[in-house]
């Protein structure tokens, strides 16, 4: 994989120094933005302290990232995810120390955004409201969720992002120097050729909307989009210090066009149906993958009911006492009744050929309904409209028979036409 980046940093118009810091580590693909905070000299030396602790964190395990790229399993994918998290931890954990040993630096912290490309895939793990952002097929997607009261409120469904006036929008909930804080959270999704990502501080993308990063982000070159973004946020005011890396993506090693059509099958998922790209791939994060080949089975009647599956490639042949009843391609789900009622399956699910099969578990889902009520109400909305439409489509099904019967002078219960239960 090739990867350009371009790094910019600007103490703005109106602060007396530069509290952020940035890390570049193209050899193991690490891209790191920090923004210091606690004024005098311990803003800077917490996001300066956040940003050398990660690099070397991160280049003393290179066999984690090694075997990713060489097997991206399952286990190796959250042995990264876990990198990650330790990292951050580990930074907090420094920054605390430095400030117990020198009064000067009592009270400093620092947010924390960043970037690790392995294996064609790209990992982002953000504390605080410094952002990750993602250029791609002509729009800009927001991929972090700020750790502050404004975003707080979001996630409960309380405020949308297009508020304006809340006066404590710039109130962080979690930093690193923080103690109980430094939690991370963690995403990861797959590179495309030509993927532009940006990691900022608030200094500029408290300026912007996703309209306005998608213009600044795609105003030329690497280069020139940098210095674009930098003087975007100087000319509305340049209140705080600006912080931005850029990367983009030039080729991979992988099938790109396999890649792209994965991500648009999980795109289609009825599940996700009107979540935005940020949401999604937030949410697949907790999904379990699963890898199957011709004739393997996925589960079988009787299984206990796990939770949904959603098909990203290949095909899943649903079978009752060894007899075909429907079939699953990309971009489809289904034992979405599971995500709500715990009960035996009913039938049994076989791979035709080979395929990949996103899951999300029940116990996930609840999680995830409560973390975010925003997003939660999204979900269950989706999941009546695929329930109720199967319960139309099966109940149209057996008017058809009844229909039938009664041409054979048999008698069934009545049954009401999906019309009519709409109606209803």
């Amino acid at each position: 994989m090739t990867v350009e980046h371009v790094s910019r940093t600007d103490i703005g118009r109106v602060r007396e120094r530069n509290e952020d810091s940035f890390s570049a580590a193209p050899d193991i693909g690490l891209y790191i933005v920090a923004d210091g905070m606690g004024g005098q000299a311990g803003g800077y030396e917490a996001s300066r302290l956040a940003c050398v602790t990660i690099e070397d964190y991160v280049r003393r395990r290179h066999e984690v990232l090694h075997g990713y790229e060489v097997s991206p399993t399952p286990a190796r994918r959250r042995d990264l995810f876990r990198l990650l998290e330790e990292a951050m931890r580990a930074a907090s954990e420094r920054i605390i120390m430095e400030a117990e040993n020198n009064p000067d630096l009592d009270g400093m912290a620092t947010t924390a955004v960043v970037l690790l490309m392995v294996g064609e895939r790209a990992f982002v793990a953000n504390v605080g409201d410094s952002r990750a952002y993602l250029v791609r097929k002509g729009a800009a997607h927001l991929l972090t969720e700020d750790h502050s009261l404004f975003f707080e409120l979001i996630r409960q469904g309380r405020l949308s992002r297009g508020t304006t006036g809340f006066p404590y929008k710039n109130v962080v909930t979690r930093a690193l120097g923080v103690r109980g804080t430094a939690l991370a959270d963690t995403l990861d999704f797959d590179l495309l050729p030509g993927d532009r990502l940006m990691l900022c501080s608030d200094g500029l993308h408290g300026y912007m909307d996703d309209d306005e990063a998608f213009l600044l982000m795609t105003n030329g070159g690497l280069s020139e989009v940098a210095d674009g973004l930098v003087n975007f946020a100087l000319d509305s005011g340049g209140n705080d210090n600006i912080t931005v890396v850029m990367t983009e993506v030039g080729s991979i090693d992988g099938d790109a066009v396999e890649l792209a059509r994965k991500q648009d099958a999980i795109s289609r998922f009825p599940i996700l149906a009107g979540l935005d790209f940020g949401d999604r791939i937030r949410l697949i994060r907790d999904f379990d993958r699963r890898n199957l080949e011709e004739g393997q089975t996925l589960f079988s009647e009787g299984d206990d009911a796990d939770g949904l599956y959603g098909m990203v490639s290949g095909k899943i042949e649903i079978t009752r006492a060894g007899k075909p009843v429907a079939s699953f391609g990309p971009g489809s789900n289904f034992g979405e009744i599971s995500l709500v009622e715990q009960r035996p399956r009913l039938v049994s699910a076989v791979a035709k050929g080979k395929t990949e099969v996103l899951v999300l578990k029940r116990r996930v889902f609840e999680i995830i309904c409560r973390r975010s009520p925003r997003l939660s109400s999204k979900l269950l909305s989706n999941l009546v409209d695929t329930l109720a439409h199967r319960l139309w489509s099966t109940n149209d099904e057996l008017v058809i028979l009844k229909t039938h019967f009664s041409a054979e002078g048999l008698d069934l219960p009545d049954l009401l036409s999906s019309d009519d239960l709409e109606e209803e």
